[in-house]
């Protein structure tokens, strides 16, 4: 089992590390086999703390930007991150789904793991020989994306869109490995009275976009079925990595509800000890 510890700046800006989150109860470094830390906002100077460690010990962190930075550390033997350890995709995406990966990288690293998987191509391929795989022969598909940003965002809904209405897919998820993007809406949704019209206001985290939905029309009080808030996408899975992907607990808002519906945060030290786990099997 892995050790968690927690870490905060002091008022002199030395890093101290704690048992709990609440950073209350100092950790002492004793006989720990292995280590994991999560970093905050990039600031890679907890593990430099506690690299002097490393020699005796085994430290899990899930994402470390910029890993070229470490290169004149004399070992990174013993350092662990999900960027170089294989994820057990099997495990994180369901039996029903196909994978797709959208670069052959993370196909050539992950492929092993998925019962089935494509390669993303524009046109993707019709079967000619009764022994291939063909895409159409899938109602359900998760594209596997490593990194996340902003740029991704548009790519992956028109890659959605593609895969239903050109090849009938009828269910597209993502799984993300590390997730830039603020998954939370970017403003508060907002309720407007125009013309004898009720409209919900909201913010699309798929599309990045404005959205909006009639709730009423005055004349008869009818609620209109509209779910669009989604699109193309259906559910997200995505590490707690960056920390950057979150829930609020601001539930009493629809979209928000609708989110926490819609998106899965794994716990990066659960995926360690699940990998710890099979290595010692």
């Amino acid at each position: 089992m892995i050790t968690k510890i927690y870490h905060k700046k002091n008022e002199l800006f030395n890093i101290e590390f704690f048992k709990n989150e609440g950073c209350t109860d100092p950790f002492e470094f004793l006989n720990e086999k292995s280590l994991y830390i999560q970093l905050k906002e990039g600031d890679i100077s907890p593990f430099l703390e506690i690299y002097k460690y490393s020699q005796y010990r085994d430290i899990y962190l899930p994402y470390f930007p910029n890993i070229g930075t470490l290169d004149y550390l004399p070992s990174l033997e013993n350092i662990y991150t999900l960027d170089n350890i294989t994820v057990n995709l099997s495990k994180y995406i369901p039996e029903d789904n196909t994978v797709l990966f959208l670069n052959e990288d993370d196909a050539n690293r992950y492929a092993d793991e998925c019962e089935a998987w494509f390669l993303y191509q524009e046109n993707l391929p019709k079967r000619e020989l009764s022994s291939q795989m063909d895409i159409r022969d899938y109602k359900k598909i998760t594209i596997f994306i490593e990194s996340y940003t902003k740029s991704e965002i548009k790519k992956t809904i028109n890659i959605a869109k593609e895969l239903k209405e050109k090849y009938g897919i009828e269910e597209v998820n993502l799984f993300i490995l590390h997730c830039f993007v603020d998954l939370r809406p970017c403003y508060l949704p907002q309720i407007s009275y125009l013309n004898d019209v009720l409209t919900y206001h909201f913010f699309n985290v798929l599309t990045y976009s404005k959205q909006e939905r009639i709730l009423a029309w005055e004349e008869n009080g009818e609620e209109l079925k509209n779910d669009f808030y989604f699109g193309y996408i259906n559910t997200i899975t995505t590490t707690n990595s960056t920390k950057i992907a979150c829930i609020q607990e601001d539930s009493y808002y629809e979209h928000m509800s609708k989110l926490k519906n819609k998106l899965n945060i794994l716990d990066c030290y659960d995926i360690f000890n699940d990998y710890l786990q099979n290595k010692n099997e």
